[in-house]
């Protein structure tokens, strides 16, 4: 069986929580004024944003458990659908991985959207999709794949650069895994800011809130409160229900994918990255020498 099913171009996970009707619906599906969308390429941080918009909009009550999150609290749309993002009460949040470019658009709703260095976010795809699948993966394979766009969600260049074309939309926040990392408060009052003016007012003038939210969605606290139950595989004729259950979150360290990559795929990797992303900001962040 092949490892992707491609819609619309976009290789996509072949796996049975990935519906080919649920990933057509969503990638139709138009925000809502006032729906809060956050979007990434996998394992960028993505989880770790999604907790940081929760506890803000719920003044540091909502922490769910990440099952709860994927199904009914902050949806995957890939995932779940679109009917059960329509099920929403309230001020919607649901997060996807989609590029920019394929999915509806309302300038009324946020969009957040989480990006990483290329070395790391690589390395976690590779950790996370060995224990997701509980197979051994060739990590020599899987970085041409990586540097071809031959992977899930595709290129992660074009990915982060869908996005990064519309950098001044009124609508859409840029969030770096690597700022977000060095000073988290500066990082989640931006996002408060972003999200609406009160959200702000309420984590600036109470520093008591604000500390709580940056110990709740800090990668020890997350690590230990949070896990993933995936469904896998049982034997043949069992009836047997049975979860893989997943850690999240590895190390949340920075320039821990460069010790995975031997010095010539750092140096294919530097390449590339530098002919996809030319003249970018984005560019001058992640390549700084």
């Amino acid at each position: 069986m092949s490892r992707f099913q491609v819609i619309k171009g976009i290789p996509f996970p072949n796996v049975p929580w990935f519906k080919k009707e649920n990933i057509e619906g969503t990638l139709e599906y138009m925000p809502k004024d006032d729906d809060i969308i956050i979007a990434s390429y996998p394992k960028t941080g993505t989880t770790w944003l999604q907790y940081i918009v929760l506890q803000i909009i719920s003044k540091g009550e909502c922490l769910p458990s990440f099952n709860d999150v994927l199904d009914r609290v902050a949806p995957f749309m890939e995932m779940t659908g679109p009917e059960v993002i329509d099920s929403l009460k309230g001020l919607r949040t649901y997060k996807n991985h989609y590029p920019y470019n394929v999915v509806k658009k309302n300038p009324k709703s946020k969009v957040l959207y989480i990006y990483r260095n290329p070395e790391d976010t690589f390395g976690s795809i590779f950790h996370f999709l060995e224990n997701a699948l509980e197979a051994k993966l060739n990590l020599e394979e899987f970085f041409e794949g990586f540097l071809t766009g031959d992977i899930e969600y595709g290129s992660y260049f074009e990915h982060v650069l869908s996005y990064f074309n519309h950098k001044d939309d009124d609508n859409l926040l840029l969030v770096s895994y690597e700022k977000l990392h060095a000073n988290p408060k500066e990082a989640i009052l931006r996002i408060a800011k972003f999200l609406g003016e009160k959200y702000y007012l309420d984590l600036s003038t109470d520093e008591s809130l604000l500390n709580k939210i940056v110990k709740n969605t800090s990668f020890d606290h997350l690590k230990k409160n949070i896990k993933f139950e995936l469904p896998h595989n049982n034997p043949e004729g069992s009836s047997e229900k049975s979860t893989n259950s997943i850690n999240l979150f590895r190390k949340g360290v920075v320039g821990d994918g460069k010790n995975l990559l031997s010095a010539e795929q750092m140096m294919r990797l530097r390449k590339k990255l530098s002919e996809v992303m030319k003249g970018t900001e984005v560019l001058k962040e992640w390549i700084k020498e």
